[in-house]
């Protein structure tokens, strides 16, 4: 391998040595500038694949990421063309609702009557309703107590 005598001294077969490692080095360095020039070229033929995903401002993020992860890279840039192309186009607007004040105007008088306030409260309620108050008056007249607690009594009895 290095072609030397037998009788070849140290120092030529350290000579030889440094001269085979500076050969296989600059082998190294060639293959290495090889390799960053063929993925640099690989990075940039999928920027150009995916130039209607990705932006001139970041193509270099891109660029970095598929240099790092080039399989992750893709992956995420396909998932996104995907969702792009599934995203429906702007829905047509329906039209707005007819606007209505918070608060009603204090100065209209709605005409109300007591009948249409009855009328609103349901039946079964207002039965019971008066029973409750019945039989509150009844326990406060009997046990002589407030009618607050006879109150909750009688809601307690009537259920």
């Amino acid at each position: 391998m290095l072609n030397l005598p037998e009788t070849a001294q140290d120092i030529e077969v350290i000579t030889k040595l440094i001269e085979l490692i500076a050969g296989l080095q600059q082998k190294y360095d060639a293959l290495l500038s090889d390799a960053v020039e063929l993925e640099d070229t690989v990075a940039n033929r999928d920027l150009q694949d995916f130039e209607d995903m990705i932006t001139p401002e970041s193509q270099v993020f891109w660029k970095e990421q598929l240099l790092r992860n080039r399989d992750g890279a893709i992956n995420i840039l396909v998932e996104l063309r995907n969702a792009k192309a599934v995203t429906p186009a702007a829905p047509a607007k329906e039209p707005e609702p007819e606007k209505r004040p918070l608060f009603r105007n204090r100065l209209i008088n709605p005409v109300r009557t007591m009948s249409e306030l009855a009328e609103e409260a349901p039946a079964l309620s207002t039965q019971r309703a008066v029973k409750i108050r019945n039989r509150a008056q009844e326990i406060r007249t009997q046990e002589k107590i407030p009618y607050a607690l006879a109150f909750t009594r009688a809601e307690k009895e009537i259920e």
